[in-house]
């Protein structure tokens, strides 16, 4: 039995290098903060807004020499400005301030989240925190969250930051070694915006409670338009371990609970074939999910110094991309980003542009994805190339959205095979205008496991794989 399943494990592998084995990432730039901040700027996490401008939060968080800090980059640029400096601006003061080191950052639409510890020496022995708010990235606007601040929740550490759709904001905090979100809804009027969002139990994250607040959730990952009222909808965290020696740290899936009932959650603990979802103790260790559910994680530390992009099935990490990194642990590429501590990643909405904040060169690259099977006249004569999306949700429970496009009018196939290859549903055999297209797939007739769907058309053929998890 057990080689069996090596089996099917190794073809699944096999299926997901033959998907991407076209399609290639570019480092096309190094993106630098003004010359005057040099000195101390440390980038730490980032994000990404709807219109594509990226944040990144110099941080504490890892020596006291940076200075606790917010800077963006507009579409096009190459040097970053300055947001708000909160070490100039008295915020960072430790009998006064409340920005002791930033620890999370999360944009929505345009308004910009970030959440941080409150300077120890002000509150000791207590450990508590504090959550920014800045309405159209208006420093004038802010609005100010935390401990005898305003809001409840906030007598722990927040670490890592992800907003929904729906302005919830998922959290990992020291208190418990568990997760905890926050409510910036004005559409949902319990708990009162800015606290949190309370919980009967408090689902644990997988690797234990934490030591010394040294192993803690770093990041957190959501899909921006996914549906977290479905218990469906997975979200992840990250997590560093105690020791190079001692793994606690790593990736943990998120499902069956909701934005509105965080109790309900379980973490499952990701795993992958190589070893390089067990963490060390280096931090943060950021995370991000793309529009396609594309897993991509920032491995910090000496022996990774790579960004990797997962297709999550249940508890396995497939990795699908890699950038171009020149000291990758795993890859090195003489043409890559000479990237010596990334420390995060964020995907534009289209896919198509990642950018990864660097502790190490203080610096952040730009990379852009390239498939050499595109025929750039083509595209310009068609609206629509001849794609397959990856179906919505996934993992799902039975049914899910399978979107594809065709360049032009003809007979379409649509079908779904099993680990073997053999066909077990037909979606859909007929006639179908060129276009985008849409078609929902009940998988209630087949047990829980790795399916692949198929399209054929007199364009070609493009197979993907899907997990049903009932």
């Amino acid at each position: 039995m057990r080689n069996i399943k090596s089996l099917l494990l190794f073809m699944v592998i096999l299926a997901s290098a033959g998907m991407a084995q076209n399609e290639t990432w570019n480092y096309t730039g190094m993106m630098h903060f003004p010359p005057e901040d040099t000195a101390f700027v440390r980038p730490f996490l980032m994000t990404i807004d709807s219109a594509g401008v990226v944040y990144v939060a110099s941080s504490k968080a890892t020596t006291t020499k940076a200075h606790n800090a917010i800077y963006y980059l507009l579409p096009g640029d190459t040097i970053f400005k300055k947001m708000i400096d909160f070490d100039n601006n008295g915020d960072s003061d430790t009998l006064t301030g409340n920005i002791g080191a930033i620890r999370g950052i999360a944009a929505l639409n345009g308004d910009l989240y970030i959440n941080a510890s409150i300077p120890y020496q002000r509150t000791a022995p207590n450990t508590v925190a504090a959550q920014y708010v800045y309405p159209n990235r208006d420093t004038n606007l802010v609005q100010k969250f935390g401990f005898n601040i305003n809001g409840a929740g906030y007598g722990t550490y927040i670490h890592g930051a992800a907003i929904t759709k729906d302005s919830i904001i998922f959290t990992g905090v020291s208190f418990n070694t568990t997760i905890r979100f926050y409510n910036f809804s004005y559409a949902l009027t319990t708990p009162a915006r800015g606290s949190w969002i309370s919980m009967a139990t408090f689902p644990p994250v997988p690797g234990g409670p934490h030591f010394n607040g040294l192993d803690v959730v770093r990041d957190v990952a959501v899909l921006r338009t996914g549906d977290y009222n479905n218990p469906e909808t997975p979200w992840y965290t990250s997590r560093n371990s105690k020791s190079s020696t001692e793994i606690t740290g790593g990736i943990a899936m998120w499902s069956g609970g909701s934005q509105t009932n965080p109790s309900a959650y379980s973490g499952t603990k990701i795993t992958d074939l190589a070893r390089d979802l067990d963490f060390s103790s280096a931090i943060p260790y950021g995370i991000d999910v793309d529009a396609n559910g594309v897993l991509w994680v920032a491995g910090t530390d000496s022996t990774r110094r790579w960004v990797k992009g997962y297709n999550v099935i249940v508890n396995f990490a497939d990795p699908l991309y890699e950038l171009p990194a020149q000291f990758s642990g795993s890859n090195p590429n003489p043409e890559g980003a000479p990237m010596t501590g990334p420390s995060d990643v964020v995907l534009t909405k289209d896919t198509k542009r990642a950018f990864v904040a660097d502790g190490g060169s203080r610096a952040v690259y730009r990379f852009d994805f390239y498939d050499p099977t595109g025929v750039e006249d083509e595209t310009t004569i068609n609206p629509f190339n001849f794609s397959l999306d990856q179906n919505y949700p996934n993992p799902f429970n039975p049914s899910t959205l399978i979107k594809f496009s065709l360049p032009e009018a003809g007979n379409v196939k649509l079908f779904v095979t099993d680990m073997m290859g053999q066909q077990v549903a037909g979606i859909y055999d007929g006639y179908k205008s060129s276009g985008s297209h849409s078609i929902a797939f009940n998988g209630s007739g087949l047990t829980s496991g790795v399916y692949f769907y198929t399209l054929e058309t007199m364009s070609g053929r493009i197979t993907k794989k899907m997990m049903l998890m009932k």
